[in-house]
C-alpha cells in the first residue's frame, strides 16, 4: 500500500526549503548495499553551498563510522511531505563530539504523505489518562494522523485528551515515542470484551512523524530515488 499523492516526485533544488530543525530524525542508506540495510541518525546542521551535519549513524546502539567518500541516499519527513536526496561523506570527526558531515545536496526530491492511508500494526502502548491512570493497550490501524486503539477498560468519552507512551524497534535502535491525542469515537469490541478507542495525533513532531511513516509504509521511502550527483 502506498501513501503518495503524487505520481512523480517534486524535484527542489533548495536544501533548506526542507526545514530541518537541529535534532531532527534522517534515515540513511549506502547506495550499492545489496542488504537493503538503512540506518538512523540526526540532523546537526549545515553551511549553505558546503556540507550537511549529522550524528555518527547507530547500530545495536553502537556508533558506525562510515567510509570517506561513500555515497548514501538520505531520507526523511518533514510533517508534510517525505524527502530523499543523494549525498557522499566528506568526513568525519569525533571532536568535540562524534559527528559526520556530507557533500551539499544538488537536489532534493519531496513525495506528499496522505494523511488517510492506514496500516495495521500490533504495538504495545500505555496511555496516560487524565487521572494520571495508566492502561495498557495494542495499538493498531495506524496512520500519519492517528490510531486505533485496543484496551481492557475505557479510555474515555471523544473529545478528552490522553498521552500515548511506546517503544519502536528502529533497526536495533529503540526509539520512545511519548505522543498527545484526542479521543475521537469510541466502541465496544465485538462480543463486548474490551474497547476500541480511535485517536487523533496532536502537535505531533516531526522525529515522531519520521517514526509513524516509517512504520506505515517503509516501502514508499524505498521508492524515493533521488538524483545522483
Amino acid at each position: 500500500m502506498t501513501n503518495i499523492v503524487e505520481d512523480k516526485p517534486h524535484l527542489d533544488t533548495d536544501f533548506e526549503s526542507v526545514g530541518l530543525y537541529p535534532g531532527a530524525t534522517m534515515q540513511i542508506q549506502a547506495i550499492g548495499d545489496h542488504t537493503s540495510a538503512h540506518h538512523w541518525v540526526k540532523y546537526i546542521g549545515f553551511i549553505k553551498d558546503n556540507c550537511i551535519l549529522t550524528t555518527l549513524p547507530f547500530k545495536y546502539g553502537d556508533g558506525m563510522w562510515i567510509m570517506k567518500g561513500e555515497t548514501f541516499v538520505v531520507r526523511g519527513f518533514n510533517g508534510r511531505y517525505a524527502y530523499a536526496f543523494t549525498t557522499q561523506v566528506r568526513g568525519e570527526f569525533n571532536s568535540p563530539f562524534s559527528f559526520v558531515y556530507f557533500s551539499w545536496p544538488v537536489s532534493i526530491e519531496r513525495l506528499v504523505i496522505r494523511n488517510s492511508v492506514r496500516v495495521d500494526v500490533e504495538l504495545p502502548v500505555n496511555i496516560l489518562l487524565s487521572d494520571k491512570t495508566i492502561v495498557s493497550t495494542m495499538l493498531h490501524d495506524l496512520s500519519i494522523s492517528g490510531a486505533m486503539l485496543d484496551s481492557p477498560l475505557q479510555l474515555g468519552n471523544i473529545g478528552d485528551h490522553l498521552q500515548a507512551v511506546m517503544q519502536v524497534n528502529l533497526e536495533g535502535n529503540m526509539e520512545e515515542m511519548n505522543v498527545l491525542a484526542t479521543i475521537r469515537n469510541v466502541h465496544h469490541k465485538e462480543g463486548g470484551d474490551g474497547f476500541k478507542t480511535g485517536v487523533e495525533f496532536n502537535d505531533i513532531s516531526q522525529n515522531h512523524l519520521l517514526i509513524i511513516n516509517y512504520l506505515i509504509d517503509s516501502d514508499s521511502r524505498k521508492g524515493l530515488k533521488a538524483n545522483s550527483q
